[in-house]
Formats: structure tokens, C-alpha cells, sequence
């Protein structure tokens, strides 16, 4: 396009599939990432080649490699879009009060201990915003943020998409949940190996279930196999299934502490079991004031609890926290 002056003016959205060709070498990959047909994506980026008046991409029979002008354009591109998405945030930042909607995305076994403190926290200190909750399971929560129906999600194991930003926010420990003593009398908290684990009946969810699929694959590493005698998705059940006495339960550390302290369950770490969660968002939406918010509450209730935890809940190091997966990289 030119402008009244004669310039070259380039169309962000132009600039946004280019990108997306760029990074999966591939006008079908992208074409699928970015949910529109690739017709319509090879139309733009013919479109920019034209305005620009150079090639951009080598097309061959197993997909795209930019040209020189291509990489370069990729470079420059980037950077608009970062600076889009910090002018955004700054605009949003200079409104005195925070407001608008939060979608958020859990998986079932992340507990009250850290989503329910942060929601509460969130609530009190920004009653304008209007939190939408989805519980779902990993899987479930990358689609929907890329199905634009979620803003935000909190995912269990690392999952790497170009059209998301996934940081690390910490990894916690795997605790045995057993029901409380028929005597009523306290109990210490114990700690277990995998095999003393394998001799319970469990009460676990599906095997859809991202953290039932790994701790699977974990006993048939050790060449046992779980016993699970109840599949139940909803964690408030199956509490209320351990405490009749049903079975016992693996869950992380955040989702049972509370009740074994209180005594109303029995249980404590087993060795060698942790899980890690990661943040993940949608790298070409814009960051609002009250995601930064949530994100803010969000870490330093992690480091109260890492804090009170006794290397239960464990923060990453520098150089990991930082690192995120997007397409930007």
C-alpha cells in the first residue's frame, strides 16, 4: 500500500502471517497455527512481496526459507511488535483503575493453597475486573488460548507452541494422601518410596489426565504398576472418597497440605516425585493492567509459599524463570 506521500506503508496482519511462515518454514503449518486457510495467508504475503517490491521467501516442495530481505524484514518485524505490545501495556498502565475481564485456565489438581489465596487477593484489591475460571486439563487449556478463550492458563509440564509464551513458575513435590486414622489419633507426617505407593489402592483421575499419565510412565520405570481402583476428575471428591476410606490419593503438594495438617488426612512426600507448572499465554495478545496484576499477586504468594514449603514447592533459578517459549525466539 502507499501512502499520500508516496511511502511503502505495510499492513501489521500482512506482517503477522509472514512472521508465522518465517518460523514454521511452512505456508500450511502456519496456515493451521494461525486458524485461517492458507490460501488466504499465501494471498498476504504475495501482497507484501509486492508492496516492498522484493522477495521474501524461497518456496519449495517441503515448504518456505526466507531470503535475505526476508530475514531481515523478520528482524524488524519483531521489533514492531514488541514495541505494539509494550505500547499497549503502557496505555493501559496509566489508567488509575484496574478493570476489564480475566479469563483464567487451572488444571484440577492445582489446589486452594495457591490458586484460591491468589484469586481471593485478586478479588479484594481489584473488585472491577471480571474473572471468568475454567478448570480443564493441560491439553484442554493450550486449546482454548489458542482459541482466543483464554487469556491465561497455568499448565502442568512444559508445552511448546510458537503462538504461546510459557514460563516456568515452579515445580512441587508429589504427596501421598491417605485417610485419616480410625482411632481419630494425630499422625506424624510419612514419607514413601514408589513401591509403598504401588500397594494402595488409588484414587486417581482418567488417564487423559496430564499428571496421571506421568506418574504412569514413573512406575514403569521402576517396573511397577499403580493400582488404581476409582477414577475421579473433581478434586473435592475424591477427597471425600479418601476420607470414607475408598483409597488414597497422589495429588501435588498444594492441592492436599492443608487437609494433612489439619489431620483430617494422613500423608507426606513420596521421593523422587515432583511435578512442574508453567504461566503460558498468547504471545500476539496484548498484556493487560490486570493480567500484569494477577501475575504480580501470583509471584509473591509463590514466595510465601516457597518460604513456609520446606522444599516442597521449589522457585526457578534465575536463568530458567526467565526463559520463555514463544515465537519471538
Amino acid at each position: 500500500m502507499i501512502d499520500s506521500q508516496g511511502a511503502v506503508v505495510v499492513d501489521l496482519l500482512q506482517l503477522r502471517y509472514f512472521v508465522q511462515v518465517v518460523d514454521l518454514r511452512s505456508f500450511t503449518k502456519a496456515a493451521a497455527a494461525l486458524h485461517i486457510a492458507q490460501p488466504a495467508i499465501t494471498r498476504h504475503v504475495h501482497l507484501l512481496e509486492d508492496e516492498l517490491g522484493v522477495q521474501l521467501l524461497y518456496r519449495h516442495s517441503r515448504g518456505a526459507e526466507p531470503t535475505e530481505a526476508g530475514r531481515q524484514l523478520r528482524m524488524g518485524a519483531q521489533a514492531i511488535f514488541r514495541l505494539l505490545e509494550q505500547t499497549r501495556a503502557d496505555v493501559i498502565a496509566s489508567s488509575a483503575v484496574v478493570s476489564g475481564s480475566l479469563r483464567i485456565g487451572f488444571p484440577p489438581s492445582m489446589g486452594d493453597l495457591l490458586l484460591g489465596d491468589v484469586i481471593g487477593t485478586f478479588r479484594s484489591r481489584h473488585p472491577n475486573v471480571e474473572l471468568s475460571l475454567q478448570e480443564g486439563y493441560s491439553h484442554a487449556m493450550r486449546d482454548a488460548l489458542l482459541g482466543d478463550r483464554l487469556d491465561l492458563a497455568f499448565i502442568t509440564g512444559q508445552d511448546v507452541n510458537p503462538l504461546l509464551v510459557t514460563t516456568h513458575l515452579y515445580d512441587e513435590q508429589i504427596w501421598l494422601m491417605e485417610p485419616p486414622a480410625a482411632d481419630g489419633a494425630p499422625r506424624r507426617k510419612k514419607r514413601y518410596q514408589l513401591a509403598d505407593v504401588a500397594s494402595r489402592d488409588l484414587i486417581q483421575p482418567s488417564r487423559a489426565n496430564t499428571l496421571r499419565q506421568m506418574l504412569d510412565d514413573q512406575a514403569a520405570r521402576q517396573k511397577l504398576t499403580l493400582k488404581v481402583v476409582v477414577e475421579a476428575e473433581a478434586l473435592h471428591l475424591i477427597k471425600d472418597l479418601v476420607r470414607r476410606g475408598v483409597g488414597s490419593h497422589l495429588s501435588p503438594y498444594s492441592a492436599v497440605v492443608r487437609g494433612i495438617e489439619r489431620g483430617a488426612f494422613i500423608g507426606g512426600p513420596v521421593a523422587g516425585l515432583s511435578v512442574s507448572r508453567f504461566l503460558v499465554r498468547r504471545v500476539d495478545r496484548p498484556v493487560s493492567l490486570a493480567l500484569t496484576r494477577f501475575q504480580d499477586i501470583l509471584t509473591a504468594r509463590l514466595a510465601e509459599i516457597h518460604q513456609t514449603a520446606k522444599g516442597a514447592v521449589v522457585l526457578p533459578g534465575p536463568a530458567d524463570g526467565s526463559r520463555q517459549r514463544s515465537r519471538r525466539r
